[in-house]
């Protein structure tokens, strides 16, 4: 593996910004305009808010303990034995968050474009395409992102130019005719599947400490936007009811575009943007476990372990992946409370725990 040298602020910028979007921009319109409704687009940005203060805590975290990453305060501020114990929750969080996600995309494709294509095959080859990505390194996965971005951003700005002449303002009235609750719940709920915590393990390599803390404050704001506009597209075109019940709101508000009877079809360009997104973040979540076993267990090296996690991986998606009915209901009823308690509470606790330790020794 390349040894690690150090990540630009924009290149953490664009990590954020990817792993902020990553599966959000297919599957987060249907959730919100579940439980919010026409307020849907009002949700989004209460999700925005939401991971702000996370991410607003994350960096008041990371100034207790500068330089450290997520695995190592836990042992810092719990000890060695609790603070272990602490981290390998949060590597069975980001398992059990891979596999999903890799069995996210074998449905999606196989569902959408390549019905006929083995679910199993997509994953596999996908997953090679991680393994790479950790044997080369953060490094490597940073200089990617920052090709990929500019396609990212013209990709994007293509679907919105695309789909403004078909908006219907109607679609979004009335506003607020249930209240705020609703709308706060399902924002709430939203801001569970975005994952920033994931980034503390790579924040200390980001050069210029205040630099890389703006870097993921901005590309959290960025990413939250793109999310923002995408949900009130879909409810300004779909329509509240299509919005609800499609499985992938996104793919079928692309399908829509129609400019002149020409520029149609183009729902492949979605599928791009969302596989760059994609691929940012589920590579992070695989160097997250690396290192997290590397610095629990006292590890000297951490490649011998990428094809035993892979194929730890694939087996996880296939048993927690079964139908698209089972993993709603997973994802309605359980995944906001599981996720609630990795993304806020023990980051929270950390942070009391942390601050009376270093208010107390600098009172000795």
């Amino acid at each position: 593996m390349i040894k690690y040298k150090g990540i630009a602020a924009r290149q953490f910028f664009i990590l954020t910004f990817g792993l902020t979007i990553g599966t959000s921009i297919l599957v987060t319109p249907s959730g919100l305009a579940h439980t919010a409704r026409e307020d849907a687009w009002i949700a989004s940005l209460c999700s925005l808010l939401i991971n702000i203060l996370m991410v607003v805590l994350y960096i008041a975290i990371a100034r207790l303990y500068p330089g450290k990453t997520i695995f190592q305060i836990n042992e810092l501020v719990l000890g060695k034995i609790l603070g272990k114990a602490m981290s390998l929750i949060y590597l069975f969080y980001f398992l059990i968050l891979t596999g999903t996600l890799l069995g996210n995309l074998g449905f999606f494709i196989t569902s959408e474009m390549m019905p006929e294509t083995p679910i199993e095959a997509i994953q596999i080859l996908f997953l090679i395409a991680a393994i790479m990505c950790a044997r080369m390194g953060i490094i490597i996965l940073a200089r990617v992102g920052e090709l990929m971005f500019p396609w990212i951003v013209f990709l994007f700005m293509v679907l919105l130019l695309s789909l403004i002449p078909q908006i219907d303002w109607n679609h979004i009235k009335p506003i607020l005719e249930d209240g705020w609750i609703p709308v706060a719940n399902a924002g709430f709920h939203s801001s569970m599947f975005q994952e920033l915590i994931v980034l503390m393990v790579f924040l200390p390599l980001v050069k210029g400490e205040r630099k890389g803390e703006k870097a993921l404050l901005w590309g959290a704001v960025a990413g939250g936007i793109v999310l923002s506009v995408t949900v009130l597209l879909s409810v300004l075109i779909l329509g509240i009811e299509q919005t609800e019940n499609s499985t992938f709101p996104a793919f079928a508000l692309a399908k829509t575009i129609n400019v002149g009877n020409f520029f149609q079809r183009v729902e492949g360009i979605l599928i791009t943007l969302w596989v760059l997104t994609f691929f940012i973040k589920i590579s992070l979540l695989f160097l997250s476990i690396l290192h997290g076993i590397k610095t629990v267990f006292r590890l000297k090296g951490q490649n011998h372990l990428i094809y035993p996690l892979s194929v730890l991986f694939i087996i996880v998606a296939w048993n927690t992946y079964i139908n698209t009915v089972y993993v709603a209901n997973i994802i309605q009823q359980v995944w906001a409370s599981y996720a609630f308690l990795h993304l806020l509470v023990i980051p929270f606790g950390l942070y009391l725990i942390g601050l009376s330790r270093t208010k107390i020794l600098k009172s000795k």
